[in-house]
């Protein structure tokens, strides 16, 4: 009502990252991350366009998906009463990742295992932060000047019977230009 307009919703995230360089090296390091978001209405029954909910799985390169290797895109999270991911108000996810280079000079390389957890919940109510989808998995990143970030990664989606009913995979994701 303060603001010009007639979209009355708040939309927050909230993600915090940490670098650890191990063993005094600049070879070696530890990256966490975690990584939050609520989105609700200020006044009551006002529409929220769908691309403003959160969605969750794959890597993250479908527009607002936030990544979660070992499953599909938009593979995680609320569904409706035919299995249709319909997107949710809350989203969480923490991960860790051990970063090796490989090569700095001329092109830097980097090998890397990772960890993360996530879920998307269709309300804050319904929120339940012990209720994530877990992943496991590895990767290789590339920084090509001036072309940015290529990444390749093999995620396990532990949780892929409760997501998608199938059988946990070994799943394939490609990265380009965002994130490390």
């Amino acid at each position: 009502p303060f603001l010009p307009g007639d979209v009355d919703y708040l939309k927050t995230l909230f993600k915090a990252e940490w670098y650890k360089r191990l063993f005094n090296s600049n070879r070696v390091a530890l990256y966490t991350v975690a990584d939050f978001g609520y989105i609700d209405e200020i006044v009551r029954g006002t529409p929220i366009q769908p691309f403003e909910f959160f969605y969750m799985g794959g890597n993250g390169l479908v527009i607002a998906t936030v990544p979660l290797r070992g499953y599909e895109d938009r593979s995680v999270g609320p569904r409706n009463a035919v299995g249709q991911i319909i997107g949710g108000r809350v989203a969480a996810k923490i991960g860790a990742e051990l970063r090796f280079a490989v090569t700095l000079e001329p092109i830097p390389l980097y090998l890397l295992t990772f960890a993360e957890a996530g879920n998307v919940f269709e309300s804050f109510e319904k929120t339940d932060i012990f209720d994530m989808r877990r992943s496991v998995g590895v990767g290789a990143r590339l920084l090509i000047n001036p072309i940015g970030l290529i990444g390749f990664d093999f995620g396990y989606g532990f949780d892929r019977k409760i997501v998608d009913g199938r059988d946990p995979e070994w799943l394939f994701h490609f990265q380009f230009g965002r994130g490390f």
